[in-house]
């Protein structure tokens, strides 16, 4: 075991890592071969890369060259061999991507503006790695309407389970969050990216439909069991509705038509039973949530006015979001438009914003929050207009919103494989409206001349 450099809690040696990495790379190789296209395994091999990274992150956080990271090296290599050789230049165009344009214009706007190109050229390569991923997704499913690459991508959440139940094996647990007590990550360095890339394998465990129901079940209980042992409070929250969406969804979905509507009016009734006994078990956890909840301008104020108890509330969020919003409205006129920079926390505040808008309020202004709302609201639209996988597609959504409200998953590349994914298949799906599914054999029916009628009267 290492334990130098860890401010979170224990890693893994290279005496665990290496041989683990090389035995999780034996699957891998399956399932890139059967991914059914180079897109659907290049989203496999990418998301792979990622977690199995995430194990090395004590090496992978040092500069390895150029000054970047190898966690950023990474993602650099990720995004440069999927817009050469994977994404096709067509779709780049595609309109549900002008949000995510328009945020990229806005970063380099406000980095040039502050003074901090650096910062907005960092911030956009990340941007990039959500366009790939999504348009890889996307193009998959294009070539395979059945999404039977999504069955071969639950192989890239294995170094995230095997590690977590190394870390239960070997004792190797990690203080939480907020101090009351212990979680399991694998050794991994934090629980919020942790639990993310989780909830990304709850998504893909979602749709991946061409898996035999019981591999596909058991990977999903084994998923929802992982992120409660992760213990993140605010991905436990937010996977609540998707969970939901897919128990409701499989209860209904597995009978004859007739009884659907008995069926979902039963599941119904489980669903909130289930909340209602989560709720009552993490009734400790969430206490403070609901504090917040009774009175939440009351919560957003002067750092200086937080007394000891506020200071604790939601692990500090309150007033963590206060020292931003306050220090954002100490800004110039044209800050409070276009904000002030990317990633100009970094160096000013102790810890990140933990919640998206509060970030984007800070970084780009009212502009930034203006094109990330525009941003959810176009997918959330192209997701109702979705065929087939509407309710789950929403939920999935609504999931990712309630991630934003309490961490920043657009701020970690795990978050960006999250939405990339999600909105892959949102977009695929409400392209699918307009016609029949891309792949299907739509036969064509020559239209028989009068001569060729007139000659099989003849005949006949």
């Amino acid at each position: 075991m290492n334990a130098q450099a860890l401010p979170y809690g224990p890693a893994f040696g290279l005496g665990v890592l290496l041989p683990t990495t090389l035995l999780l790379l034996v699957p891998l190789v399956i399932a890139a071969r059967r991914a059914g296209s180079v897109a659907g395994a290049f989203v496999v091999v990418a998301l792979w890369l990622r977690y199995i990274a995430g194990a090395y992150h004590i090496y992978m956080f040092q500069p390895l060259g150029g000054g970047l990271s190898g966690n950023a090296l990474l993602s650099i290599g990720v995004i440069g061999f999927g817009l050469l050789f994977v994404v096709r230049p067509a779709n780049l165009a595609l309109k549900w991507l002008l949000p995510i344009y328009a945020l990229v214009l806005l970063t380099l706007f406000s980095a040039a503006l502050n003074g901090d190109l650096a910062g907005g050229i960092n911030a956009s390569v990340k941007y990039a790695y959500l366009i790939v991923i999504l348009l890889a997704t996307f193009q998959a499913l294009r070539s395979d309407p059945e999404a039977r690459f999504l069955s071969w991508a639950m192989v890239a959440f294995l170094p995230l389970l095997v590690f977590q139940a190394l870390s239960l094996a070997l004792n190797l647990p990690k203080g939480s969050e907020d101090g009351d007590g212990l979680v399991w990550i694998g050794g991994y360095n934090h629980e919020a990216a942790f639990s993310v890339s989780l909830m990304t394998g709850f998504l893909v465990g979602c749709f991946a439909h061409s898996a035999p129901r019981a591999v596909r079940v058991t990977f999903l209980s084994v998923v929802f069991v992982a992120i409660l042992l992760a213990g993140y409070r605010t991905a436990i929250l937010a996977l609540a509705p998707l969970a939901l969406a897919v128990f409701l969804s499989g209860l209904t979905m597995g009978v004859r038509r007739e009884q659907r509507a008995p069926m979902a009016a039963a599941a119904v009734v489980a669903g909130l039973l289930l909340t209602s006994i989560a709720i009552f078990s993490y009734n400790d956890r969430f206490a403070d949530l609901a504090a917040f909840l009774s009175d939440p301008a009351g919560m957003i104020k002067p750092p200086r006015d937080f007394d000891l108890l506020e200071r604790q509330v939601m692990s500090g969020r309150p007033l963590i979001w206060s020292s931003y919003i306050y220090a954002w409205a100490d800004g110039t006129p044209l800050q409070h438009l276009f904000g002030l920079g990317p990633e100009s926390w970094v160096g000013v505040f102790k810890v990140y914003p933990h919640n998206t808008l509060v970030a984007l309020l800070y970084e780009l202004g009212w502009f930034g929050i203006a094109a990330m709302l525009l941003l959810w609201t176009a997918m959330f639209a192209a997701a109702a207009a979705a065929r087939g996988e509407r309710f789950k597609l929403l939920a999935a959504h609504f999931s990712f919103f309630i991630l934003n409200m309490a961490t920043m998953p657009f701020w970690q590349v795990e978050g960006l494989a999250f939405y990339g994914l999600l909105c892959g298949c949102t977009i695929f799906a409400a392209r699918q409206t307009r016609g029949p599914p891309v792949g299907a054999i739509v036969p064509r029916v020559r239209p028989r001349r009068e001569a060729d009628i007139a000659s099989s009267s003849r005949r006949a």
